[in-house]
């Protein structure tokens, strides 16, 4: 059965870079679905049908601020640091009245990038009205890759979209009618094209060939008067000296590459580099098990790297193994015909009779006189082929304990449903497996079943299919017999379209295949995202880059439910290779810095060199540990509740703030069309500039736009509008004020879902069982803390931020327990689970402990993060810990983090604009007297008469207040972070209740406090009773917060004479 692959559409990362193509036309009208652009006929009258294409109407001067607001979105960063999108040294700059109309979006690959320039696509058509889009592809096989995409992604789209549907077809010079059927219908087309049917000589190419089907027009012309949207996949190899006068032919209205190594030259809109994919966990891990060989300088070794042919000279560079005095080494040599490598190497006898013959620089290829001949990139080893079994039953091995680990955890439930995984094998000629005696094919069969015998793989072994039906090759044929062929030849192209139209079989356990062996159709365009391993048996020097490699097996996999499966453990991608893990990852490393400038250390792992992850049984029996659990485990289920009045009136208030709407302007620009011989033309005109509409501009159907946007009720919508004061806005700019109001709508919706969702204990509990049931016993993570005070002697860490909290809170003795919470604890949002990252014990003081859950990231402005999403999940998880009674927290500042949240984390100080007076109708409702400290401890200690320092306003920081409360400066380090130095603090006068624990203002006259100059303080109440000569008295401590500072301790029996003259209701920030 196939497996239907679940796509994800609401991957913040994926909306980030279609938001960064649609917001570039932020002001465009939509274009209305009646109107056309007519062609002209030979003879200038209008053509019989109309051709429905895209139209701008947007000045140089909006565009221009469009990118740059689009390349400024900020970007934060794990340590807090705040950077743009783009950053400088990446922009392109712009000229004088430039209409900028090249761009690019950099995804790395496996990240979805047609699935977000498909997106892109339909929401360019939503939102503006285009409705002509061309996507231009290098390679057949990258072509067969977008087809497949489109027509996997049609019922996806439509579901999400209202059900929107669009035609989409490849270009075929031999089907006209296709280019006619684009250019007329009026509706959403998306034509995929193949370069090379467009590049080469105008006289020959079927595109510029005149036809009658067309009325007696080229296909480029009906393509051309479509101004089509111009989408470039793999957009570095469609930038030739041919390629790109070829795709301005089409007179696009903008083009846009997608690529994750985009060339110069274009404006950079979006950057998702290969770090940001690995660190995000959006692609596998990548391992590389490493099979190398010493040098046996017992036989001859010969190593041809390349073939130099200049005129009137043809030389060969290799290594050989020379006698040297510090002993037998490689040495690089250039040979020439008639060379005796006997001399070159110190005379070696085992070179004896290896003499240079010829150099073939046709054949790339060197013979020597004893008949042996070792072509470019090869080696004379025999021992090649004992690696290369090695290599392929390593992969095999491989696979296996990839089978082997799927099974044990949906054995234990940890996976929700089954997975299938793939193994690939690149070779350097289909002669080495086919025929059917071929020596891969026979050395396969012999280790896979030495593999499946294994005991190891006991459990397994009976549902891993026969021999016979588990591997295959798709290889170029010729009348059915598969040959050697390049990668961009038709025959190759073939055996790819085989491979395409199995793609999402594969993922299925009907399909029994499970090893792909392959010459050169899958180098490029295919990938499947359930390879787990990936070999490369070539012998000589693989043309392949290692990105290239990768790439076939970077995707997050697919269970055969359809869903993507995110368990890190899992998540691997195994590199057989036959060189040093070193030389593999510089060299993977090299070519990611090079393609994308952006360093990639220490994200590659040697999978021989996995950590145990050790689980400490006694920690996990702790009563720490049973008493942390216990408050943490509780299991909730969520109700959104929400005030419309309350969404009504943030949206208006967003609304009524929101920037200025500029009046619609058109960029002006003079062409003549012309028709001769060649066609119909005009590419050339002059550029008038802008200027605004004075016409009377159509208003849309604002409510119907806005109620396809949103998740709210017409009415509500209605509401809003009808309450903002914006509502004329909408008449200079249609589009733009839509935009924005939807904007202002939305977060006013989703931060009130967050604020007011409802969370109730469900009486369930995770059971602490399933930390031993779903322990992983050990791991390849490249960020392995070793620690003291957890349930584990490793914590697996995912980024810098959690690396540096996990070492911090080792560190602690007041923190004797700390543990990283797995992927399966999870909190219900309605914006997917939310898997929170700490839990901690805290000793603050001799009989206090806090049990505490924590979320570490790169900043604490929850408004900041990068995915809007996240901040939305926070708050919701905010809300679960609320009803479990569990603190909860989130930051990036471990000194902050560890403590309780009744402690307030230092903020600036507030200094308050006093007035001398206030008004009587404002006193004690939004103002509250000041006093000093001394002044207030005499005046309501003493009842002495004391004079006021003024008023102040703090009516936004209390929703009640009334005349026992006022104002007071507290000096001094003693309360920090709770009340910083110099702060203004809100006090309440006669406390009611218990005093115990409560931060007060006291007098006592044996108190000298220094900071305050006087008898009275600002501390902590702590009482304590204790029996003394069988009496019960009491004693009395004043707690400073700031560990630097000494407590208060006064007489026992003096606890009577304490005066507490007011309680701290809150610090003014």
């Amino acid at each position: 059965m196939t497996v239907e692959i679940r796509f994800d559409p609401n991957q913040a990362y994926q909306r980030e870079a279609i938001d960064s193509v649609v917001e570039l036309f932020a002001g465009q009208e939509a274009l209305e679905q009646g109107l056309g652009m007519p062609s002209l006929s030979e003879d200038g009258s209008l053509f019989e049908e109309l051709v429905f294409g895209n139209s701008l109407e947007l000045s140089a001067e909006t565009a221009r601020k469009n990118l740059r607001r689009v390349q400024d979105r900020p970007i934060l960063l794990d340590d807090g640091t705040e950077l743009p999108a783009v950053g400088e040294s990446s922009r392109r700059a712009l000229q004088d009245g430039e209409m900028p109309a090249h761009f690019n979006i950099e995804m790395e690959t496996g990240t979805g990038k047609t699935y977000v320039y498909l997106r892109t696509i339909v929401e360019l058509h939503l939102k503006y009205g285009f409705r002509k889009f061309v996507i231009v592809v290098p390679s057949v096989a990258i072509r067969e890759g977008v087809l497949n995409s489109l027509a996997l992604l049609r019922d996806h789209i439509r579901d999400l979209y209202d059900g929107l549907q669009y035609d989409h077809h490849v270009y075929d010079g031999g089907a006209p009618g296709r280019v006619r059927q684009f250019a007329t219908a009026s509706h959403l087309q998306i034509m995929v094209i193949n370069i090379a049917a467009m590049t080469g000589d105008a006289n020959t190419r079927l595109i510029h060939r005149r036809t009658d089907a067309l009325n007696g027009y080229a296909p480029i012309e009906f393509l051309r008067a479509c101004r089509p949207i111009v989408v470039m996949d793999e957009p570095q190899s469609l930038d030739g000296p041919t390629q790109v006068p070829a795709i301005d032919a089409l007179h696009p209205l903008f083009r846009v590459g997608y690529s994750a190594t985009p060339p110069v030259g274009a404006h950079l809109l979006y950057r998702l580099t290969p770090v940001d994919a690995y660190n995000q966990r959006l692609v596998k891990r990548i391992g590389v098990f490493s099979l190398t060989k010493d040098d046996d300088l017992n036989e001859a070794y010969v190593e041809v790297k390349k073939i130099n042919a200049t005129k009137g000279s043809v030389t060969a560079t290799a290594v050989i193994h020379t006698a040297t005095k510090q002993g037998t080494k490689p040495t690089q040599k250039t040979l020439r015909k008639d060379d005796d490598l006997f001399d070159l190497s110190g005379q070696r006898d085992v070179y004896a009779g290896w003499v240079v013959e010829d150099i073939l620089a046709d054949k790339g290829v060197v013979q020597f006189a004893n008949g042996r001949s070792i072509a470019a990139g090869s080696t004379s080893s025999d021992t090649d082929d004992q690696q290369q079994r090695l290599m392929l039953r390593q992969a095999i091995v491989s696979h296996f304990e990839k089978e082997l680990q799927l099974f044990l955890l949906g054995k234990r439930g940890q996976l929700a449903a089954t997975l299938k995984p793939l193994t690939l094998f690149f070779i350097e000629r289909v002669a080495d497996y086919h025929p059917a005696d071929a020596k891969l094919r026979t050395w396969f069969v012999e280790e896979y079943e030495s593999v499946r015998s294994d005991a190891r793989f006991r459990a397994i072994a009976p549902q891993m299919p026969a021999v016979d039906d588990v591997h295959d090759g798709y290889f170029a044929e010729t009348k059915g017999v598969p040959k050697d062929a390049r990668a961009d030849s038709k025959d190759a192209a073939d055996a790819f379209e085989r491979i395409m139209r199995r793609k999402e079989d594969l993922l299925g356990f009907d399909e029994p295949l499970r090893f792909i062996f392959s010459h050169s159709a899958l180098a490029e365009g295919w990938d499947n995202p359930n390879v787990f391993t990936i070999c490369n048996l070539q012998k000589g020097k693989s043309v392949m880059r290692k990105r290239q490699q990768v790439g076939r097996g970077l995707r997050l996999p697919v269970m055969t439910n359809g869903d993507r499966c995110h368990l890190e453990d899992v998540n691997l991608l195994t590199v057989v290779a036959k060189e040093s893990f070193s030389s593999f990852a510089d060299k993977l490393q090299k070519e990611i810095e090079e393609e994308t400038g952006v360093a990639f250390t220490g994200r590659i792992v040697n999978v021989r060199d996995k950590k145990p992850v050790k689980l400490k049984e006694d920690v996990l029996e702790s009563p720490e540990f049973g008493e942390l659990w216990q408050r943490i485990s509780r299991l909730t289920s969520y109700r959104l509740t929400f005030d419309t009045d309350v969404v009504v009136a943030n949206a208006i208030e967003r609304i009524d703030g929101m920037p200025a709407v500029e009046k619609a302007k058109f960029h002006l620009s003079k062409n003549e069309v012309t028709v001769g011989a060649g066609g119909v033309g005009g590419d050339g005109g002059i550029d008038l500039g802008a200027v605004e509409s004075e016409a009377a501009i159509k208003v849309p159907d604002v409510v119907r736009e806005l109620c396809r946007r949103l998740p709210l009720s017409r009415a509500t919508i209605v509401r809003i509008l009808k309450g903002c004061s914006r509502l004329d806005d909408v008449k200079a700019n249609p589009a733009v004020f839509i935009d924005q109001i939807a904007d202002c709508m939305n977060r006013a919706l989703y931060g009130e879902l967050s604020e007011t969702i409802e969370y109730t204990p469900s009486g369930e509990s995770w059971p602490a069982s399933m930390f031993r049931d779903r322990h992983q016993d050990e791991t390849v993570a490249p960020r392995v803390v070793p620690v003291n005070r957890s349930i584990v002697d490793m914590v697996v860490c995912d980024s810098e931020v959690e690396e540096k909290f996990a070492v911090y809170l080792d560190g602690r003795n007041d923190v004797p327990l700390f543990v990283k919470l797995p992927e399966w604890y999870k909190i219900p949002t309605p914006l997917g689970n939310y898997n929170p990252d700490w839990a901690l014990v805290r000793d603050r003081e001799s009989d206090r402990r806090y049990y505490l859950v924590r979320e570490t990231k790169g900043g604490s402005d929850i408004e900041r993060l990068r995915w809007e999403s996240e901040g939305w999940k926070i708050r919701c998880g905010e809300a679960h810990f609320d009803a479990i009674d569990v603190d909860y927290a989130f930051g990036h500042d471990p000194v902050k983090l560890i403590e309780p949240s009744d402690i307030a984390p230092v903020v600036p100080i507030r200094v308050p604009r006093l007035v001398d007076d206030a008004d009587p109708s404002d006193r004690f409702v939004t103002h509250l007297p000041v006093y000093s400290l001394e002044a207030a401890a005499g005046y309501f200690g003493d009842g002495h008469d004391v004079e006021l320092d003024g008023w102040v306003d703090v009516g936004d920081q209390l929703a009640r207040i009334d005349d026992s409360m006022f104002v007071s400066q507290v000096v001094g380090r003693s309360m920090e972070p709770l009340i910083p130095d110099a702060s203004y603090c809100i006090f309440r006068r006669i406390p009611a209740g218990s005093r115990q624990g409560k931060v007060v203002l006291a007098q006592h006259h044996s108190i000298d406090d220094v900071e305050t100059g006087g008898s009275y303080t600002v501390k902590r109440y702590e009482s304590h009773k204790q029996e003394t000569d069988g009496e019960v008295v009491g004693s009395i401590e004043l707690r400073p917060v700031n560990p630097e500072f000494e407590p208060i301790v006064l007489e026992p029996g003096d606890e009577a004479e304490v005066q507490v003259i007011a309680e701290l209701v809150t610090v003014l920030g």
